[in-house]
């Protein structure tokens, strides 16, 4: 009997001193294995990691990375705007209806110019065909009642803008038009002052030389015509010394013996406009228009057409 409780206790002891060696046998390997892996990890990345960063290969990297990002954003900005709805809308229509100018140099003669050009490079974009745009010729004073109406859906001509909230213009001008004087005789920059110049009311060849006349403190006298008939009548009559107009209004109005001078009062942009409810049609001419003067487009547009010039 002494021997089996002698024997009971001495195994109770025995698990009980096994039981409480098991945690401190764990925390013990724990604490072993918790050392090699800081020491493994100091190996990896030392204490002083960020004094050893190679910092400039980093950033080095990072700016082609931004680089790269940004030369796609600006090479290929069209294709987010070729799949919205408002261009889905369009292509169902089958035409894209743009007001052109009326018989102006360089721009719409005889159906063709660079605005007829942009049609055709405009259609080829959206419609994949260059009849997808039907051009119809606006006046200025035309142009207004005509988008009203609903007969155009954008206009590509010599303008600023349109009057009025309801209308946006793209933010790239497809062309700049120095604004000239012509005349049977033309005076000199220099002798400005007192004389009569004749110009087309409420154009933006009208800011022009307003501005011209308020910066140079010039004391010209600003003759404002509704008409180029009217303007240039008073030109043959002599009453006004010259009329102020863009270049390519002035190569289309001149009559023989007429010269145009060889300085600019300032420059007039041709900008496409349209209403608020094609804002993602501009946006998508506005970055076509960034890719054809990247590529070189526009150039050779402005090369066909004479609208390049050397005022000297």
């Amino acid at each position: 009997m002494l021997f089996f409780f002698g024997t009971f206790f001495f195994s109770h002891e025995k698990k009980k001193v096994q039981f409480h060696s098991n945690p401190a046998i764990l925390k013990k390997m724990e604490t072993k294995f918790n050392k090699k892996v800081q020491k493994h990890r100091r190996r990896l990345l030392p204490d002083n990691w960020q004094e050893k960063l190679p910092l400039r290969p980093v950033l080095f990297l990072l700016g082609m990375l931004l680089v790269v990002f940004v030369a796609i954003l600006v090479n290929q900005p069209a294709d987010s705007y070729l799949n919205n709805a408002e261009i889905d809308v369009l292509r169902r229509k089958g035409t894209l209806r743009v007001g052109v100018d009326e018989n102006v140099y360089g721009l719409n003669q005889n159906g063709a110019g660079l605005e007829q050009a942009l049609c055709s490079a405009l259609s080829e974009v959206i419609f994949n065909s260059t009849d997808g745009c039907e051009t119809k010729a606006v006046t200025r004073h035309t142009v207004a009642w005509q988008m009203s109406e609903g007969n155009i859906d954008v206009v590509i001509m010599s303008l600023d803008k349109l009057t009025g909230k309801g209308y946006l213009s793209t933010e790239t001008p497809f062309y700049r038009d120095p604004c000239v004087l012509m005349g049977y005789t033309v005076p000199k920059k220099a002798d400005l002052a007192q004389k009569r110049i004749a110009v087309l009311h409420d154009t933006a060849a009208c800011d022009v030389l307003t501005k011209y006349q308020q910066d140079e403190e010039n004391a010209l006298e600003i003759v404002p015509y509704a008409a180029y008939y009217d303007m240039l009548v008073a030109v043959r009559a002599g009453s006004v010394d010259a009329a102020c107009m863009p270049r390519t209004m002035a190569l289309s109005h001149r009559d023989k013996g007429m010269v145009i001078s060889g300085y600019a009062l300032g420059t007039v942009e041709y900008h496409v406009i349209g209403t608020n409810e094609q804002k993602d049609l501009l946006s998508l001419i506005d970055s076509q228009l960034i890719a054809w003067a990247n590529d070189g487009t526009l150039r050779k547009w402005y090369e066909t057409y004479d609208l390049l010039y050397d005022l000297s």
